[in-house]
């Protein structure tokens, strides 16, 4: 007979292969939460690697442009462009 593998193997061998990974559980709320440390596995648990979050904004230049920003120093820079004519979106963030 074989044996069915642990409900979490696959993220155990993840964990495994890379320390920096980051995990979050699904709490009684049904919200996702960070895990701190390492997971416990319990098999009554469940686990995912915590999403990457990408943070960007969108600029328009007066020649038609357009272009991203995802950190201040850059919004800074394209602010002081001569040809930067307004920022298209707020600060955006998506899971990836």
């Amino acid at each position: 007979m074989m044996e069915q593998p642990h409900k979490h193997s696959e993220l155990l061998h993840k964990f495994a292969d890379n320390k920096d990974l980051k995990f979050e559980w699904l709490n009684p709320n049904n919200e996702w939460t960070d895990v701190f440390g390492s997971p416990s596995w319990n098999e009554f648990t469940e686990y995912r690697i915590k999403p990457e979050v990408v943070r960007y904004r969108v600029a328009l230049f007066k020649d038609g442009s357009t272009v991203t920003a995802d950190n201040n120093l850059e919004v800074k820079e394209y602010e002081t462009d001569r040809l930067f004519k307004k920022w298209l979106t707020d600060w955006i963030e998506v899971e990836v």
